[in-house]
């Protein structure tokens, strides 16, 4: 606990001194690429990310980042395609994930600040939950939610609709929307990207650069 706590007080820090730094890259195994203003970048574990960061992941990859206001991890699977997206809004940060394709599992805290994630047909809006995105070939959105709640809002139509604990929201191309008790296929996919997770992540300890009383910059390598 008291780890967890001086990584979020180092963040935090942060936070105020990198303007431009959102997210931190925590993990990324087989081929994952990371594009910046139309740029393919080198990078490793512990990256820091920027607003409207793209992350790629190929065949078999994976990557995981987290906001770096410690407040929520969103973890890509195999074939995935997500834009990084965060503001400040009222002494929070505000966070959005596009996910273009693929599967990505979104754990957040209560309290910690506006979260959604947008698929091309729907937005979900997040209050502290763990729920699994998947947007498939045929342009489906599917949200299985393990814990909290999500709201979704379908772009097409505006509809609105609450997905508990327990529960899967699937909306089709055209707009339509359903929600259904989450299935056993549903919750198979879940513990099967949690492995993929377990195995997949690299616990790389994360630079991040400070300033010390007298303006210079340091860096803190922080593990955990």
């Amino acid at each position: 606990m008291k780890r967890i706590l001086l990584i979020s007080v180092i963040l935090l820090l942060a936070t105020a001194l990198l303007a431009d730094s959102v997210a931190i890259l925590s993990a990324s195994k087989g081929k994952v690429s990371l594009e910046r203003a139309l740029k393919n970048l080198k990078f490793k574990n512990g990256e820091l990310l920027q607003n409207k960061d793209v992350l790629r992941t190929g065949a078999e990859s994976f990557a995981a980042y987290k906001y770096i206001d410690a407040s929520s991890m969103i973890k890509l699977f195999s074939n995935s395609v997500v834009t990084v997206n965060a503001s400040k809004e009222g002494g929070k940060l505000s966070k959005k994930v596009n996910v273009t394709k693929g599967s990505i599992l979104t754990q957040v805290k209560k309290g910690s600040g506006t979260f959604t994630v947008q698929t091309p047909t729907t937005v979900a809006s997040v209050k502290g939950t763990e729920f699994l995105t998947k947007v498939d070939d045929d342009g489906f959105s599917t949200f299985t939610v393990t814990d909290g709640e999500v709201e979704l809002r379908v772009l097409e139509t505006d509809e609105v609709q609450l997905v508990g604990k327990g529960k899967t929201g699937i909306v089709s191309p055209d707009g339509g929307i359903r929600v259904r008790v989450s299935s056993a296929d549903d919750l198979d996919e879940i513990q099967k990207a949690e492995l993929e997770s377990a195995q997949s992540e690299e616990r790389e300890p994360i630079i991040v650069p400070v300033l010390d009383d007298a303006g210079n910059r340091k860096l803190i390598e922080i593990h955990y």
